[in-house]
């Protein structure tokens, strides 16, 4: 597949480049689609007859299927697919071609059965030119904006807008994609190289999507803009997230994947009971610190938006017959082994906002990303400038917290959520309130508000010790320079203590993930997109529901084991922080607390109990809920990223019994049709893991390259030299010398010991218990970062 620049107007593609077969029908079949589809109205925006569609009968018994939605009642045709060679025309008049698609035009099968009687040699094929002008796309805009509805923006644009916006450019998309007889490689790779900024699709795109002006400034941008100076969008918030494959729409515009037998896939419910039982077992080695540290840093890079009802503004109830178009419910079998005790047949789900591409252009339906895609501590500061003036306090370089609780003995709590009260929370009553945070999924559970806790309070210690070693430096530096170091410290303990235990020290030399000890980092690579993935963001990155236990531990300072909660009791409900003890009891649990084992296995209290509100007796199922988002995501199969990642190929189920358990292949033979059918998520989280890693080959492959990619496409990464964002090399080393430990020490009400690796349980040989006191859990020496020289510039002295 070849897509070109052309420098002429409609310069036909070379024979070197390889061509698409468009989809051609006889011309009395296209006056009935007209009528059909209103195309008469697309064919005003043609501008001559190399603009106007010749078809011709093709039989070939291959069919598209973004056509097949709408024409199969009409035509019961054959397509022919092949390689692209789609051209950009230069022209400047909203008539000339926008993408020129160069292609030979298809035989009909009475051509093919009288060459083949004949036997004579075949005659040059022809090539047809299909001409794609910028009137046809505005049309088709204004057509899908008329249908869909298109609300004003004004100001600052919402989640909402964006969401808006984006439906009506995929179903620009659809309508072109038909009206052409595009195939899937021309929707997915040839549509967007439509530059839309020449249609009336740019007086909608908002400001955000188009090329900033960068300066290399020390400190990132709060949004992440111009982290990439040559593309300032790479990674940004607001934008949307790469994938490491083309999605597989079932119509391949939008419409959630489907079975290759066409039928839609089993309910998500039903592959949930089959296929992911619950069987208690448990990890010999990691902490529940370390699921509790892949939902932190989850958070800091992966926030979809989602969709409100427009009436209420609040998540739409679909299984309530709430008609929306984005409702997406799950279909609940009526011999659930749980949720039949209640009559209940249904799951509610609501899809992702659509997303946009950069300068809105065309192609199928992308979702995107609210927050920034690198390891920038955003879970503290948020990537909103708004949101990041609500959280400060602007003096001192210091975070606003709550005081309130340090007469009992207490540190500072996260302050109130008193604007929103009510989101990601269940309040029993209107006096108690969530707490506030960068990000807004902090009271999702206990234990991750404790560690929302942890580096609000680490943020300003370090602010307070720069001020010591400079007096001299404003409320400004002291915030920035605090907030570069503490996302620096969240980098070093990803990759030096999380990542190790879930690749292992193979996968992590594999991928180009281990950090040095000594000197800077020269990897900085800036063709590498640091931009998190779909497949990341609906899968691979939930492995870690798999390690969620049943109930919380709370635990003493002399470790030992103290009292247990439901985990179900404890999402959204976070009131146990405002106990005296309590926020210690859960850190020294998580630091003791042993961890799930990585297997098929899910607790029934996310299975069937999650976000259930109080004296409810069912909640929703998270793993139902994981396959039904990446369905609608489009994110392609197991065996898909299994050819991505060079692994063996699977044909039968009966090929999967090498790296799955035989119980989870037969429950796959069972629900699916095919092995092709086969969801990422539910067989990432069955593989037998590979020796010394958590995970299996294909989450092993995955996680690898997408962690890769935040390293090796961050241009403020930690370890990095030759930027003003860079660290000295003695900072650099004072940085490294820290473990997750030092700050659950220097951050705790009342702690005295812990195991210098607190992902890990503790061992009296390799990983033992020491006091906080004793000097061996080090800490960062802030003379490094004295400033002998002021300089007044509100980026900094640097």
């Amino acid at each position: 597949m070849m897509f070109d620049k052309a420098k002429h107007k409609r310069m036909p593609c070379g024979t070197s480049r390889s061509l698409l077969f468009l989809y051609f029908f006889f011309s009395d079949i296209l006056e009935v689609k007209r009528k059909v589809h209103g195309l008469s109205l697309l064919q005003e925006g043609f501008s001559s007859s190399v603009d106007r569609l010749t078809f011709l009968h093709g039989m070939t018994g291959t069919k598209s299927p973004i056509l097949t939605t709408m024409t199969m009642p009409l035509l019961a045709v054959g397509f022919l697919l092949s390689s692209v060679c789609i051209s950009l025309s230069q022209g400047q008049s909203s008539r000339e071609c926008a993408l020129i698609i160069s292609a030979p035009a298809a035989k009909s099968s009475r051509f093919d059965q009288a060459n083949h009687a004949f036997g004579g040699p075949p005659p040059p094929q022809e090539l047809v030119t299909t001409c794609i002008t910028f009137d046809a796309v505005n049309i088709a805009f204004e057509r899908a904006k008329a249908i869909e509805g298109l609300k004003p923006v004004q100001g600052r644009y919402s989640s909402e807008a964006i969401g808006e916006l984006g439906t009506i450019i995929h179903e620009t998309t659809r309508y072109l994609a038909q009206t052409y007889g595009l195939s899937q490689d021309a929707v997915d790779n040839g549509l967007p190289l439509i530059d839309t900024r020449r249609t009336v699709i740019q007086n909608y795109c908002p400001p955000f999507l188009m090329t900033p002006k960068c300066q290399i400034e020390r400190y990132r941008s709060i949004e992440g803009l111009c982290n990439n100076i040559e593309q300032p969008h790479w990674g940004a918030s607001m934008h949307g997230h790469a994938r490491f494959l083309p999605p597989k729409y079932a119509d391949g515009i939008s419409a959630p994947r489907a079975s290759v037998t066409g039928q839609p896939l089993p309910s998500a419910r039903l592959v949930s009971t089959t296929v992911h039982q619950f069987e208690s077992a448990h990890d010999k080695a990691v902490t529940m610190l370390l699921v509790a540290w892949g939902q932190y840093i989850d958070h800091d890079i992966t926030l979809s938006a989602e969709i409100k009802d427009p009436v209420t503004k609040k998540t739409p109830r679909c299984c309530n017959g709430v008609q929306l178009k984005e409702c997406l419910p799950i279909e609940i079998p009526p011999h659930d082994p749980f949720y039949s005790k209640y009559n209940q047949k249904c799951m509610n789900f609501v899809r992702f906002s659509a997303g946009l591409r950069r300068h809105c252009r065309l192609g199928p339906r992308e979702s995107f990303n609210l927050v920034t895609s690198t390891l920038d501590a955003g879970t503290t500061y948020s990537n909103s400038a708004e949101k990041l003036h609500e959280l400060r306090s602007f003096e001192g370089g210091q975070l606003k917290m709550l005081p309130f609780f340090e007469r009992f003995g207490m540190r500072e709590l996260l302050p109130l959520n008193l604007k929103e009260p009510d989101e990601g929370c269940i309040r029993p009553s209107q006096d108690i309130y969530c707490f506030l945070s960068g990000d807004p999924r902090v009271n999702e559970q206990t234990i991750l508000a404790m560690l929302h806790t942890i580096f609000a309070r680490e943020h300003n210690r370090i602010a307070k010790e720069l001020a010591k070693v400079n007096p001299h430096w404003g409320d400004e530096t002291l915030f920035q320079e605090a907030r570069h170091i503490v996302a620096a410290l969240q980098q070093q303990f990803t990759y030096n203590e999380f990542l190790p235990m879930v690749l292992g020290s193979e996968g992590m030399k594999k991928h180009g993930l281990q950090l040095l000890d000594t000197g800077y980092f020269d990897g900085y690579d800036p063709k590498v997109n640091p931009s998190v993935t779909t497949a990341f963001t609906t899968a691979v990155f939930r492995f870690g529901h798999s390690l969620l236990p049943s109930r919380i531990e709370r635990w003493s300072k002399t470790h030992r084991f103290v009292d247990h909660q439901k985990l179900s009791t404890m999402l959204l409900q976070p009131y146990d922080l405002y106990k005296q003890g309590w926020g210690d009891g859960y850190l020294l649990g998580m630091t003791n607390q042993v961890a799930q084992a990585m297997d098929d296995s899910m607790t029934t209290e996310v299975q069937n109990h999650l976000f259930q509100p109080p004296g409810k007796e069912f909640g929703l199922d998270l793993l139902a809920l994981n396959l039904q988002r990446a369905r609608e995501h489009g994110v392609p199969s197991y065996t898909d990223f299994r050819d991505l990642c060079g692994l063996p190929p699977v044909v039968t189920f009966d090929d999967l019994r090498s790296y799955l358990p035989n119980k989870t292949v037969n429950a796959y033979k069972q629900v699916y049709a095919s092995p092709q059918d086969i969801e990422l998520f539910s067989a990432g989280i069955s593989e037998w893991p590979i020796q010394g890693s958590m995970l299996g080959p294909t989450f092993s492959c995955l996680m690898g390259r997408q962690f890769n990619k935040f390293r090796y496409g961050d241009r403020f990464w930690y370890e990095n030299s030759g930027w003003p964002s860079s660290f000295t090399l003695e900072q650099l080393q004072e940085i490294r010398k820290v473990r997750l430990s030092r700050l659950i020490c220097d951050n705790g009400d009342d702690i005295e010991s812990v195991q210098v690796y607190a992902m890990v349980l503790p061992d009296h040989d390799i990983n033992p218990r020491v006091p906080c006191k004793s000097g061996i859990l080090r800490s960062i020496d802030f003379s490094k970062w004295r400033d002998a020289t002021f300089h007044s510039s509100p980026n900094g002295p640097f």
